[in-house]
């Protein structure tokens, strides 16, 4: 047992160790405006509007990857369960929260970690688009 009145019972009692934690750190992640993260963003919603946001399996899948992730932090600005990602560049606005982007087709991590998958409409779009290139041939 640890004496309070001793050097490290001192240290313990001014100090107290730190408790580990899973949950991320609270910053605000940076935004960079670049051409290539607008033709990214333009993309990825672009993608949802035309395919439909991706399949639920497919979101838990990005998900697993995003909580383990030392590039998601949490924001006080503007609250989300998954937080935001700290190397996308996207900065905190409501269409960057992960629980949104995670959702879109064409979103991908900057850390390689999931790529683009096909959204809940992909087939319906595709069929639409053949169908008016046939009547276009015409």
């Amino acid at each position: 047992m640890i004496n309070s009145n001793s050097y490290i019972g001192r240290q313990i009692q001014t100090n107290p160790p730190k408790v580990a934690t899973n949950e991320p750190p609270k910053e605000e992640p940076k935004r960079e405006v670049t051409a290539g993260n607008v033709a990214k963003y333009v993309a990825a919603e672009t993608s949802v509007i035309v395919e439909g946001e991706v399949e639920d399996a497919v979101y838990e899948e990005r998900k697993a990857h995003c909580v383990g992730c030392p590039s998601r932090v949490l924001s006080d600005k503007l609250p989300d369960e998954l937080g935001y990602c700290r190397s996308c560049g996207c900065g905190v606005s409501e269409r960057a929260k992960l629980t949104v982007k995670l959702r879109m087709p064409a979103a991908t991590c900057p850390q390689q970690k999931w790529g683009k998958a096909p959204g809940k409409r992909r087939n319906v779009v595709r069929r639409a688009a053949n169908w008016i290139g046939r009547i276009m041939s015409r």
